[in-house]
């Protein structure tokens, strides 16, 4: 194995996921903070259920297959599919403030994309400007990450966000939260292996509760985040 590649992969994909500096998604919920606010969420066991339905349905269903589909199509070199790809994952995100999202996640990357990677085709720049999780797909291809650590480090992404927005929120501290990350984490590598098999009559999201909890939080008179 050629160390040198190996070892820029995976400093390019601890950029590409850092929670730290992230690109376009500092400021969202995706629901958690209205879902809190509701009292859906009052405890560790009720937070651990709202992430185990995340796991088990929209990522093994909707995030990591569209993400693998997105890869492809850079691994082909296929700008319209990927564009008709993208436009696909913002039409499954099923509230106002998960479409504008996944648009900001995307206009963001693109951005980005744009100082690294330029002229791109047009039908690349569209895709990147519909979808955060396309953008990812195209910049980890570009960058040898292979398509399973994209995809973990994609989940983990997420998983540690809703954590430090429970840590917020909710009082658990920051052991507890370690312990939530290693635990919820643990379900991934079975999650993605399930994933590749979806076929695109089985994609969606079948997350109700966070649709509702998204909708309703677009009009919550107090927040601390954006979605």
């Amino acid at each position: 194995m050629n160390t040198y590649k190996s070892d820029g992969s995976l400093l390019s994909l601890m950029q590409l996921v850092s929670s730290n500096l992230p690109v376009g998604s500092f400021s969202y919920s995706k629901g958690l903070e209205s879902a809190i606010e509701f009292g859906w969420i009052k405890s560790i066991e009720n937070f651990l259920d709202w992430q185990k339905q995340w796991i088990y349905g929209e990522l093994m269903y909707l995030d990591w297959p569209m993400l693998k589909r997105c890869y492809n199509c850079a691994e082909i070199n296929d700008a319209v599919k990927f564009e008709q790809c993208a436009v696909q994952v913002l039409s499954y995100r099923d509230t106002y403030e998960l479409r504008v999202e996944e648009q900001q996640r995307g206009k963001a990357m693109s951005k980005l994309i744009l100082q690294w990677y330029s002229p791109v085709d047009e039908n690349w720049i569209s895709g990147f400007q519909y979808s955060g999780l396309a953008s990812v797909a195209w910049l980890g291809h570009a960058w040898d990450i292979p398509i399973k650590n994209l995809a973990l480090g994609y989940a983990y992404n997420i998983l540690e966000s809703s954590v430090i927005i429970g840590l917020k929120l909710l009082p658990f501290g920051q052991n507890i939260a370690q312990q939530l990350i290693r635990y919820l984490s643990s379900f991934f590598s079975q999650v993605w292996d399930r994933s590749k098999s979806v076929s695109d009559f089985e994609l969606g999201s079948n997350f109700l509760c966070k649709s509702i909890a998204s909708s309703c939080h677009e009009i919550q008179y107090s927040r601390l985040f954006r979605s």
